[in-house]
């Protein structure tokens, strides 16, 4: 009766929801101007600082765009501090959760029940366990690194933390 039945793969259906979910937070997070991207299911996810201009988020997006390149993780999913920012986090499971400037607030007063330790208390561009399964680790504002050379290379030293993600081509 159940021969020509393929059985369900979990992979697949983790996959589906998780890009449904973020299908679903990229629309709201459109509709407020300021869309997340990368991929979902890479195990990386950034949550940017919330910037005050829309020609600002322009110029942040594409930051981090050539940030993330320039480390060898253009796969990374970038998201913002939205209303469903716990939902996200939640779903995507990543292993490692990076929060640029005041986005560590933001993701502190979230609440998550797990967090071993907050982003407020680590220091800026070290990683340290944020929760059992989750690496954190915390970066300066990238909005005044847009236009100062100080902010900048602040930023970027920090930045570099996350070359240790980045997966040997060679392997």
């Amino acid at each position: 009766m159940f021969e020509n039945v393929s059985p369900r793969h979990a992979t697949n259906d983790y996959n589906a929801k998780t890009s449904y979910e973020a299908g679903r937070w990229a629309r709201h997070a459109l509709g407020a101007g300021l869309g997340p991207f990368g991929d979902p299911l890479s195990g990386i996810v950034l949550v940017a600082e919330s910037p005050a201009k829309e020609e600002t988020a322009v110029g942040m997006a594409d930051a981090l765009r050539r940030s993330l390149a320039a480390v060898k993780l253009d796969e990374a999913y970038v998201t913002w501090p939205s209303s469903n920012l716990l939902e996200e986090i939640l779903s995507l499971e990543p292993g490692a959760l990076v929060a640029i400037g005041p986005a560590a607030r933001a993701i502190d007063d979230l609440g998550y029940p797990l967090v071993r330790t907050g982003f407020s208390e680590a220091p800026e561009g070290s990683w340290f366990a944020w929760t059992r399964g989750t690496l954190g680790l915390r970066l300066p504002a990238l909005a005044p690194a847009l236009t100062n050379a100080h902010a900048k290379r602040r930023f970027w030293q920090a930045f570099l933390a996350l070359r240790v993600l980045a997966r040997d081509e060679n392997s």
